[in-house]
């Protein structure tokens, strides 16, 4: 009888193939707009495009999510169980 594959924790780091080594040696040499381009290939609208040239320009992603300061919709969502109180 053979088991069924276990998933790899959640924030686990994936093994590093060939393919993805060469994939980001080419994604870290294109420039902003060579991402764009390929974005929009690949289906992307407007909004999308604007979210990553925010992701690129802004803030580490990192620092993002260990922000203390809460998300403008956690605010949102704050603000609405107030009122319903």
């Amino acid at each position: 009888m053979m088991r069924k594959p276990q998933k790899p924790p959640e924030g686990a780091k994936k093994v590093e193939t060939a393919d993805m080594v060469a994939w980001r040696k080419e994604f870290e040499k294109m420039k902003t707009e060579d991402h764009l381009e390929k974005l929009a290939a690949l289906g992307l609208d407007d909004e999308d495009l604007e979210e990553f040239k925010e992701m690129e320009s802004g803030v580490p992603i990192e620092k993002e999510l260990i922000s203390e300061e809460p998300v403008a919709e956690e605010k949102a969502v704050k603000g609405l169980k107030k009122q319903k109180k």
